[in-house]
């Protein structure tokens, strides 16, 4: 029996007749979904579907191989072309099917042990001429459905896959009367190897290699694999470097590298370089079988695996079995009514969704936990590895709780095992059992709180609860035992407890809020109220960054001063977002961000005016739901009494961004966090709260819907759930008038019974007292502002600010204070201000610098109440480039600073450019031009990031051409530049600057760039201090000026692909 004749998902009916967001006739007749599996389309986000914004892409970077829910093996064929997930749909060209993937991750990882068979027989080397061995294919000579994949190659070879949780079998079928070849690319990991091994003996191939980086950090960790074959081997080698060795039995230890890689093209992996491997022969009248166990322990424990699992089971009874594995854990939801399209986007995703965090314990229990020992879980549990922090507490782990609560306990069992190996360290984006600390925040202990809040404890709540709150009160790097490097878990930690927020990083202030919340939910469930208390308090650091006088969340520095003047469309010290996407971002008291924000109306005009666009990216300030910054923020309109909008938003956005096919996500899925999303807004409920399980309503995408969980079912009701619009809600049979479900529905169940229509019902959930729950405990009474906050004066000149007090409880007499620096004066320095009850008051204020204050940044303190802020002066001559600086991009490599050039914590060293010659003021000479390198301390402001708006110069006579040093962030940003003269009259140019890092040292300069500084290193306050990642300053060509006329100022025109950052310019 072949399995391309069963009830298969193919790859062209999946795309051509369903486009992402297309809509079909709904079937009002359909019945409940009786396999699910059979609606799942494999390929789902495997192609690009929207703009790449640089945060891995513009699709879902998905994977479409055979694997089982929560699978330790994922055999997948990788294209040449470089995708985080091994496979982007856009390639016909494929390098191997390798047993290790990631889903929809924003970086590359594991794609260890690649597989290709091979029609012809091996000559050159394939680590030296991978591209010998690359084949085509055709998407429709691919079959594919959960737990299988297989394709034809254009050479004819047939590859079929499937695989029980540790183990895989692969059948290979060749052309007759051509040689039949298969390559074992042992140290074909995406990322390299700094070691391994192969042994062949017989009929048998085993190995391992040492491998890892995933998105840059040197960890590491050691996989294991041991294949047997059904037929006899009629040939076999090894290859090392450039030498093929027939009739080699083993290859071992690292390469000397002494091969270069070479990438075929700018978006291609390296398929040619150092590495090793084995080759067999067979032959090709007879397909070959290969069944193969996996491990993280040993080959032995690969061995075992392969033995426990599938033993002498051939493709097709392993296939079954996956099958009705993937039917029985999709079939937990059960659909009725929709579209076909909708049907078929909710099982793919609501498939992805279950893919990750993946079984890492071998059968017999053993596991290598993150201090690279061997430990063992207690029976009946697993331990569990790669856990996409950041992304996952958003939506993924609450669902895998509804559903899988003994997964989920397992899943936060493993988090709190791992951190106490390393001495109670918690990372939050751990690959396999490494800590790489990629991303920013704290989010295991909300991940913890959350599944615990869903009713998912079967695991050391008490031990953990203790464990991450001394880990939070925790400051400065730990020693984890990396050769390198020590860890920080918590970046600004010490600034975090003492001022209430992370000096220029609201990304991580606002995350460590989110992290602060968790462990006050968990501590109140276990009755330890103290720990509540101090942490529900630290919960509300978003309140530090709110500035009144202007009304945002927004950059704060160390000295109490906001960032002016405030573009909430700026991404420079946001992680993969910018401050008008960050605004949103305070889960937990949506109340409080209403009531500084001046309302519920006010609030409710700014969030219509943000969903004007919904996948906007970083650099506009809209919303950007391929990305996960605010994913909970549709549901926001609930507190502010407009639920109508949530449902509109929400149908909108799964019409323009989900669809069934590969291009059905427009941004990383990151371990099915989008998935899960699009899984709980079509069944009309939204854990919008972090730590916590309140369930917020929205119109079902489906007609009933029944969840099959442990502790209770859910059953959802929604006849005619096209219309669109939530009219009235029964829960439990009872009418109710808000748009929220209690914590106890989502852990006992329930039934829903939703009127829908095509037309809003305004009341609904429209009452204050229908709001749901916000927690508001350790407010402060009065927030404090100033607009602008920071700015540039020149010596003797004077700076205004408005000062702003608002109350966020009662009406009161606020007394204020400025205490300005010697040689600077503020009328008035003290007064007190009405405050209404939440309301604001302003009162506007002068400051005057004495002629002789020095050059550079003076800070005026203010105290309103126990309020603090201050105002930044930007002390310069009008006209220099020092006058305009607004980024700081130039950091200590010994101590931490608000550096932030490219997201938080990444900058310039100081030290590494002085080893290059660029020391604070001096000169860097290019063709001509002299430039004046800025003369500031490390963590100040020392760039500009331009703006919009006109930036004047003061310019020499008679120049004839301009220049500029500097780098592009985010992206190769490139800006039209109106330069206008004295005389009013203008001319334009164009100003290019390559990415600082090169993409991570893959392109070359673009624009005619040369670099006049280049270092090692770049670095990263955000874990591990700095990156061996080469950071760049370019010198860009120049604009031409006309040389009778004189410059007054320059205009830039909004960059393409990214952000400008200028550090010093010079006129010739």
């Amino acid at each position: 029996m072949s399995l391309w004749s069963l009830p298969i998902v193919t790859t062209l009916l999946a795309t051509a007749v369903f486009p992402a967001g297309a809509v079909t006739t709904p079937d009002p007749g359909s019945a409940a979904v009786r396999d699910p599996a059979s609606l799942v389309n494999v390929f789902h986000g495997t192609k690009e579907a929207a703009a790449d914004f640089g945060h891995g892409g513009g699709g879902g970077m998905t994977f479409p191989g055979a694997v089982l829910p929560f699978g330790m093996m994922q055999w997948s064929p990788d294209t040449v072309e470089d995708a985080g997930g091994g496979y982007r749909w856009e390639d016909d060209r494929l390098r191997g099917f390798s047993m290790t993937h990631i889903s929809g991750p924003g970086c590359t990882g594991a794609q260890d042990f690649p597989v290709m068979p091979f029609s012809g027989r091996i000559g050159r080397s394939p680590a030296t001429h991978g591209m010998d061995y690359v084949q085509t294919f055709k998407h429709t000579a691919e079959k594919a459905s959960p737990g299988f994949y297989g394709v034809t190659l254009d050479t004819g070879v047939k590859t079929e896959l499937s695989v029980s949780t540790r183990a895989g079998v692969g059948r290979f079928t060749f052309p007759e009367g051509k040689p039949a070849t298969l390559l074992l690319n042992t140290s074909g990991s995406i990322n390299g190897v700094d070691d391994g091994e192969t042994r062949i003996s017989g009929n048998t191939v085993e190995g391992w290699v040492l491998t890892g980086g995933f998105c840059g950090p040197p960890t590491r960790y050691k996989v294991y694999f041991h294949a047997t074959f059904d037929r006899p081997v009629t040939g076999f080698g090894t290859w090392k470097d450039d030498q093929v060795l027939p009739g080699a039995r083993v290859v071992a230890n690292a390469s000397e590298g002494k091969v270069k890689g070479h990438v075929v093209t700018s978006d291609d992996v390296v398929v040619n370089g150092p590495g090793s491997g084995a080759y067999l022969e067979f032959d090709p009248a007879t397909p070959v079988q290969m069944r193969v166990g996996l491990s993280y322990v040993s080959v032995e424990g690969a061995r075992n695996n392969l033995r426990t699992e599938i033993g002498a089971k051939n493709l097709e009874q392993v296939a079954s079995e996956a099958e009705a594995v993937w039917n029985a854990r999709l079939g937990q939801v059960r659909i009725e009514g929709g579209t076909d399209a909708q049907r078929r986007t909710f099982y793919s995703s609501l498939y992805h969704a279950l893919l990750q965090p993946y079984v890492f314990d071998d059968a017999d229990g053993t596991y290598v936990g993150s201090d690279y020992e061997i430990h063992r879980v207690k029976p009946g549990h697993h331990h569990y590895a790669t856990f996409s922090g950041w992304d996952v507490y958003r939506s993924q782990v609450q669902l895998l709780a509804l559903l899988a609560p003994d997964v989920a306990s397992d899943i936060a069992q493993s988090m709190y095992v791992n951190a106490q190996a390393l001495g109670n360290v918690w990372d939050r984006w751990s690959h396999q059992n490494a800590v790489t600390g990629v991303m920013v925040g704290d989010p295991f202990h909300v991940i913890l709180s959350t599944v615990h809040a869903f009713g998912a404890r079967d695991f050391e709540a008490a031990a953990a609860l203790k464990a991450m709150a001394e880990a939070a009160r925790r400051s400065g790097p730990m020693d984890i035992g990396h050769p390198l490097l020590d860890y920080d878990e918590r970046p600004g930690n010490a600034a975090y407890m003492d001022k209430g927020y992370v000096p220029s990083d609201p990304s991580a202030t606002l995350e460590y809020g989110v992290a602060d919340f968790g462990i006050a939910q968990l501590a109140s469930r276990l009755g330890d109220q103290a720990t509540r208390a101090e942490f529900m308090k630290r919960a509300q650091a978003w309140q530090h960054l709110f500035n009144p006088a202007n009304g945002w969340v927004q950059p704060k520095m160390g000295d109490g001063a906001f960032k002016s003047p405030f573009d909430p469309a700026a991404a420079d010290v946001y992680m993969e977002g910018n401050g008008a996407q960050y605004h949103w971002m305070v889960p937990h008291n949506p109340q409080g961000l209403i009531t500084a924000m001046g309302g519920a109306q006010e609030a409710v005009n700014r969030l219509d005016d943000y969903f004007k666009e919904l996948n906007a990216g970083p650099h506009r300030p809209y919303a950007y739901l391929g990305n996960e910054v605010a994913l909970q923020s549709p549901w926001l309109y609930a507190w502010a009494g407009r639920p109508y909008r949530t449902q509109e938003v929400v149908r909108k956005t799964q019409k323009e961004l989900f669809g069934p096919g590969p291009d059905g996500l427009v941004g990383n899925d990151d371990l099915g966090t989008m998935g899960a999303w699009y899984v709980w807004s079509a069944m009309g409920l939204f854990p919008a709260v972090p730590g916590r399980a309140e369930l917020l309503v929205n119109t079902p995408l489906f007609d009933r819907i029944t969840i099959d969980r442990p502790g209770g079912d859910i059953q959802v009701n929604a006849p005619g759930a096209a219309g669109g619009y939530v009219r009235a809600l029964r829960v439990n049979g009872a009418p109710v008038s808000q748009a929220w479900l209690p914590e106890t529905f989502a852990t006992r169940g329930g039934r829903l019974d939703f009127t829908v229509g095509s037309s809003p019902n305004l009341a609904f959930g429209a009452r204050p007292a229908d709001a749901p729950p916000s927690f508001g405990e350790g407010t402060e009474p009065y927030l404090l502002g100033l607009n602008p906050g920071s700015g540039p004066v020149a010596p003797g000149g004077t700076f205004e600010a408005d000062l702003t007090i608002r109350s966020m409880e009662r009406t009161a007499t606020v007394a204020w204070q400025a205490t300005p620096p010697p040689g600077i004066t503020v009328t008035p320095s003290s007064g007190r201000l009405l405050v209404p009850a939440g309301r604001a008051t302003t009162r506007k204020i002068s400051i005057t610098v004495d002629p002789g204050v020095a050059l550079g940044f003076h800070t005026v303190p203010i105290v309103a109440g126990e309020a603090t802020g201050g105002v930044r002066l930007n002390v310069a001559e009008r006209g220099t480039l020092a006058w305009h600086h607004n980024n700081a991009g130039i950091g200590d490599a010994a101590v931490p600073d608000e550096a932030n050039i490219d997201g938080p914590g990444f900058s310039y060293s100081a030290q590494a450019l002085a080893d290059e010659g660029v020391e604070p003021g001096g000169t860097i000479s290019w063709k001509g031009f002299d430039f004046t390198w800025p003369d500031r301390k490390p963590g100040e402001w020392d760039n500009l990031r331009p703006g919009t708006a006109p930036i004047e110069v003061a310019a020499p006579d008679g120049a004839s051409e301009l220049a500029f040093l500097g780098s592009g962030v985010n992206g190769w940003p490139e800006s039209k530049v109106t330069v206008t003269y004295t005389d009013g009259s203008t001319s334009t140019g164009k100003l290019g600057l390559s990415e600082w890092i090169l993409d991570f040292g893959g392109e070359p300069p673009a624009f005619g760039n040369e670099p006049v500084a280049s270092t090692p290193l770049r670095l990263f306050w955000g874990s591990w201090a700095f990156q061996p990642i080469g950071a760049h300053v370019f010198a860009a060509q120049p604009i031409a000026l006309d040389p009778a006329k004189k410059v007054a100022s320059l205009t830039f025109a909004p960059a393409e692909d990214g952000e400008l950052h200028l550090f010093a310019w010079a006129f010739k």
